[in-house]
């Protein structure tokens, strides 16, 4: 192939990528906050937050599409990209801080609609709905090219801008000023020249040297760079930071922010245990001056700077030293900026029980180390867990165990320098509960095995797909059943013993098929036919809804056909669900019973766990006294750096969302 055709092959297929990703028919049934409107030549949906109040000024979230939309006309589908979702929490539809959501569509660029699009939220602003403070912008590919070039056109219109997954074509001098974030697929041909737009405008605004990407905040634009992603970058900058609570501290009042970066040592520098270090500190502000910077260490507290140079000395503490310098303008705006200084220390293990499992009963634990950097978790050569259960490298152990017996294994954990610790646990699988159907040898035809999990709000109802995009907002009567994730591309074969799996109890199983209740295109199996439909229940899975069919099996071997879509004219494949015959207590269970012993002035974390229980489990201190520097989250986690030796007894409770409740007595162990 001539070398000169490579870039516009490669162009033409992430176009094609894009427009079947961004464009695909999606039956999104919409919350009723959406409502269609159309201002001149453009047409948007908007979302209205429930409750607001009369006279009371609120947020506007505006959000472009990537490229390129089959028409002008605004649908529900421009309301599923995930920029547009992580501003009302989707699956939920809940919002931290009530905010007005503006989805418009285009099929051949945006700045023809930008002064409709700004007639709209200026609109808002005069009937004193919107807060002309709290505009704030984003965008993904086309998208993200028509953030860049909004904000250039009015660069003292928004209060924040987020940009995904597209270079900025213009004059950065514009928009320097406006408060950016920056997400770009370290791989993605469109976004190639964003490291290098990210040091020009930081260097227009102040910074004398590169200064890193994914971990200097302090100064505009911040820049996240996601290892091993294309072009689709959006589900993954969504999902795993919260961009919404960073617009929402971004305040358009005419006041410029600060910048704040570190100018030695190095990121990651590392240094000789107990030898003071000195840090320096750059800093401006862009319409006033500096009154102070206040600096944390660890998240404690450690110095205020108050004139120049702005600099100090520390001891750094044993492993890695989170060091955060904030600088304040003199009109009380701020910026942090953040970098690490590490001691190396070897490795050592923080989790060194298991709390026990029940077969059938999801099991999760996360696994806790010291160390430098992240940690990387590994069984040892020869070593096995419990058939249905897996450790992630990032030391998740989870699935559902099936045979009640004492397991043991060793685990090897290292940290980013090469260093490693081994530790041979021990894992007890008790009882299985009465009425608890066990699952096993679930494969299809070509022997392919299906995952077995539970079903719960952000599982996945299939294993083949890239991302964890589509996962389960709302599974309502059947949350914590048994279910087999499928294969969402299996739709063309036609083998009648196409999925089959073992049961060691009498079951309903039901299969989940897609409906697409607005289209009116969904068709099922021929074969399920022979099931019985579940009237009036679906399972949500995003913007994907699934109905149900149920009928009766004895245990053992039970086989179900293809999908077939040649044969049954199906668009969809499915998953299934598996439920026992006999009622089954659901409560929770704390099956964490000892909790690993901390060092005093070391990091300790530990993840309470529970069994059963329905949705997340929310956990509190009962009664008792926990370590000094040592706090239980909501979540579960016991966390901190414990200031005294000692041994603490204390209670916790764990509630389900039935509000069921459980405690456990636990003693914690300071040496």
């Amino acid at each position: 192939m001539h070398n000169g055709l490579r870039p516009l092959i490669l162009i033409i297929a992430i176009v094609l990528i894009s427009i079947t990703a961004s464009f695909a028919q999606i039956d999104y049934k919409g919350f009723p906050q959406w409502s269609w409107h159309r201002q001149d030549s453009t047409e948007y949906y908007l979302y209205t937050p429930s409750g607001i109040q009369p006279g009371k000024q609120y947020p506007v979230a505006l959000f472009m599409h990537g490229c390129c939309g089959v028409d002008e006309h605004a649908s529900l589908r421009n309301a599923v990209d995930p920029p547009a979702r992580m501003w009302h929490n989707f699956g939920a539809n809940t919002q931290k801080i009530p905010t007005y959501i503006i989805v418009p569509a285009t099929s051949r660029g945006w700045e023809r609609h930008f002064g409709n699009l700004k007639k709209v939220m200026d609109d808002l602003i005069e009937t004193n709905q919107a807060d002309p403070q709290r505009i704030y912008v984003c965008g993904f590919s086309m998208g993200g090219d028509g953030t860049f070039k909004f904000i250039s056109r009015y660069p003292r219109y928004f209060a924040a801008a987020i940009i995904m997954g597209m270079e900025m074509k213009g004059d950065l001098e514009k928009v320097k000023d406006v408060p950016i974030w920056i997400n770009r697929g370290e791989t993605d041909w469109y976004s190639r020249n964003m490291p290098k737009q990210v040091a020009e405008m930081r260097k227009l605004n102040g910074a004398v040297e590169d200064t890193g990407f994914s971990w200097v905040t302090g100064i505009n634009p911040r820049f996240s760079d996601f290892k091993g992603i294309g072009h689709g970058v959006q589900w993954i900058a969504a999902s795993t930071q919260n961009l919404t609570d960073w617009a929402y501290a971004k305040i358009n009042d005419g006041n410029l922010y600060p910048h704040v970066w570190f100018t030695a040592p190095q990121w990651k520098a590392t240094v000789k245990k107990g030898t003071a270090i000195k840090v320096n500190v750059g800093a401006n502000d862009p319409d006033g001056s500096i009154s102070k910077i206040e600096i944390h260490i660890n998240k404690q507290p450690f110095k205020k700077l108050q004139g120049l140079p702005f600099s100090f000395n520390f001891i750094p503490h044993e492993g890695d030293n989170l060091v955060e310098a904030t600088a304040y303008d003199n009109k009380g705006k701020t910026s942090t900026a953040t970098t690490i200084i590490k001691t190396n220390i070897p490795v050592t293990i923080i989790t060194t029980q298991l709390p026990y499992a029940r077969p059938g009963a999801l099991y999760t634990k996360q696994l806790a180390a010291n160390g430098n950097g992240a940690i990387q978790y590994a069984l040892k050569n020869g070593s096995t867990l419990p058939d249905g259960l897996s450790l992630s490298p990032a030391g998740l152990m989870k699935g559902i165990p099936v045979i009640k017996e004492e397991y043991n294994f060793l685990i090897c954990a290292k940290d980013e320098d090469g260093d490693s610790s081994v530790f041979k646990y021990t894992l007890n699988v008790l009882d299985k509960r009465p009425g608890e159907v066990i699952v096993t040898r679930a494969v299809n035809d070509s022997g392919v095995v299906f995952p077995v999990s539970k079903m719960k709000k952000g599982g996945l109802p299939f294993f083949n797909r890239y991302d964890d995009e589509i996962n389960f907002s709302e599974t309502g009567a059947y949350e914590g059943l048994t279910y087999i994730a499928g294969n969402n591309r299996d739709t063309a074969r036609s083998a009648e013993n196409y999925l089959s799996f073992f049961t060691d109890e009498d079951a309903m199983v039901y299969v989940a098929y897609e409906k697409l209740d607005n289209l009116y295109t969904s068709t099922i199996p021929q074969w399920l036919k022979q099931f019985k439909k579940q009237p009036s229940s679906q399972i949500a899975a995003q913007y994907f809804y699934y109905d149900l069919y149920y009928k009766t099996f004895p245990k053992g071997k039970i086989t179900l056909p293809a999908a077939d879509e040649k044969r049954n004219g199906v668009n969809t494949n499915y998953f299934v669900l598996i439920a026992p015959l006999i009622p089954m207590q659901t409560d929770p269970e704390i099956n964490t019973t000892i909790l690993s012993a901390g060092l005093a002035k070391n990091y300790y974390e530990e993840q309470l766990t529970s069994l059963y229980g329905k949705g997340e489990i929310a956990w509190k201190l009962k009664k008792g006294k926990i370590p000094s520097g040592i706090q239980l989250s909501s979540n579960g986690i016991i966390s901190g750096l414990a200031t005294t030796k000692g041994s603490y007894c204390f209670t916790v409770e764990a509630k389900d969302e039935n509000s069921n409740t459980v405690e456990r007595e636990l003693e914690l162990l300071i040496k």
